[in-house]
């Protein structure tokens, strides 16, 4: 199977001087083009957006994202080559399989496991006094960050504080939601790579407006980690799925937790009726 490195490769010889120069960049730094902006790759090889956008085409990508996106599967794949150097055992055909998919779960296992044994205490109580402090919180994302937006949306209703959910890809939904966010509100962007950047913007747009903001994401150089006044960071890697939600469902359900215990100390805090900016919220709350 033909990964990132060998299409740029492959296409160097026919690539402008502007396109060698930005491909000369990304073979030199393959696990930065994992995270980098457009605006911070096009100022370090000094030519425009554009040109970035017109060598994605000539290399055979729809846009940026899908390309940053295969750097995170060829980053993802050269880790995992290293730790099974001798590749999967278990032969062929359907005993192949089996080994790899017990791998993989054992591979999967072993990032709970160490998000488990790394877990911060401290971090999930701020971030739930955070959410016990605010009058209202609205929790956005796009495609398994939306997912998992509409998951934390519900959680926080069944723990009584007023809550809705956006889909960032709904252009009508975040400017609605947009039209509530003030001082008083909490906003919880949820950002996982392709880190989908009319969710960033909405965090941005939160923050001048006053709104606290607790961000949910995979790694300190992600763009929302600048933002964001917290983060609790999850690893989404997974060898097949551009996200996986494993570790970032149990952080969730890890923050609910200290939800409930913040709320049972007898503060006060929380909605106990449901304002009317839940009218809009995308799950019919």
């Amino acid at each position: 199977m033909s990964d990132v490195i060998r299409t740029i490769r492959g296409k160097y010889p026919s690539l402008t001087k502007k396109q060698k120069d930005i491909a000369g960049y990304m073979l030199e730094h393959p696990d930065d083009m994992c995270f980098i902006t457009l605006k911070q790759l096009s100022a370090d090889n000094q030519v425009s957006e554009m040109t970035v956008l017109n060598f994605c085409s000539a290399l055979g990508y729809a846009n940026f994202n899908h390309l940053k996106s295969e750097f995170r599967k060829y980053s993802a794949q050269r880790r995992m080559d290293m730790e099974n150097p001798a590749g999967y055992e278990g032969g062929e055909g359907g005993e192949g399989i089996v080994s790899m998919f017990t791998q993989l779960c054992r591979q999967q296992a072993g990032a709970i496991s160490d998000y488990c044994r790394m877990l911060r205490a401290e971090d999930y109580r701020k971030a739930a006094i955070m959410v016990c402090k605010a009058e209202k919180v609205i929790v956005c994302g796009r495609g398994v960050g939306y997912m998992l937006a509409e998951y934390i949306s519900t959680r926080l209703s069944m723990c009584g504080i007023a809550s809705m959910s956006v889909n960032t890809e709904l252009g009508e939904r975040v400017g609605s939601a947009l039209n509530f966010v003030d001082g008083g509100c909490l906003v919880i962007p949820v950002s996982f790579p392709d880190y989908y950047s009319v969710t960033v913007k909405m965090a941005q747009c939160a923050k001048s407006k006053g709104a606290s903001l607790l961000g949910i994401t995979d790694s300190t150089r992600a763009e929302i980690s600048c933002i964001c006044d917290m983060c609790l960071y999850c690893p989404t890697e997974n060898r097949f799925f551009p996200n996986s939600l494993s570790v970032p469902v149990l952080a969730v359900d890890f923050l609910m937790t200290a939800v409930s215990l913040e709320k049972s100390r007898g503060d006060g805090t929380g909605a106990s009726e449901k304002p009317d900016f839940l009218k809009i919220s995308d799950g019919g709350f």
